[in-house]
């Protein structure tokens, strides 16, 4: 992994939250501030993909308030894939890494107040991996164009498809 790391990286959390992001200055800093006001004492990992705009500035700044953040910038735009595999890697080479990983969007279509849902029912469940989604029942999508809707259903489809 080539990539600049920035924080306390000795930081330690039952939780560690990665939200991967590329030109998120417009919904970085509220999703920081409402991740935070949740009181989880989760661990943030941000992986920047060399973001043009201020993304990697307003982290840096978030970082001023906050100690459990580290910001990771990628030297280039990589993609979400690979940005979710290296923070699990960072997460997983601690020397005690979280006990749960939430990876979420940055752009605000997960809801960082359904962290406390998901993290209750991998306790309940005792289970090791959680989905949350938005096409099961109760499961809302917003604010999205007709064009971007087929798209993600026909990925999930095909991933559906892939795995079975």
């Amino acid at each position: 992994m080539q990539y600049q790391l920035i924080g306390n990286s000795a930081i330690t959390s039952d939780i560690g939250i990665l939200l991967p992001t590329y030109r998120e200055e417009e919904n970085i800093s509220k999703l920081i501030e409402s991740i935070e006001d949740l009181k989880l004492g989760a661990s943030i990992l941000v992986i920047d993909d060399s973001s043009p705009d201020k993304t990697a500035q307003i982290v840096k700044e978030k970082q001023s308030k906050y100690k459990n953040i580290l910001l990771c910038i990628r030297p280039k735009k990589s993609g979400l894939g690979t940005a979710i595999t290296d923070g699990f890697k960072y997460f997983l080479s601690l020397t005690q890494p979280p006990k749960y990983v939430i990876t979420m969007d940055a752009d605000y279509s997960h809801n960082p107040k359904d962290i406390p849902q998901l993290l209750s029912k991998m306790h309940e469940s005792n289970c090791a991996i959680v989905i949350g989604s938005r096409y099961i029942k109760g499961g809302k999508i917003r604010g999205w164009p007709f064009t971007r809707k087929i798209i993600s259903r026909t990925a999930n489809s095909i991933a559906r498809f892939s795995l079975a």
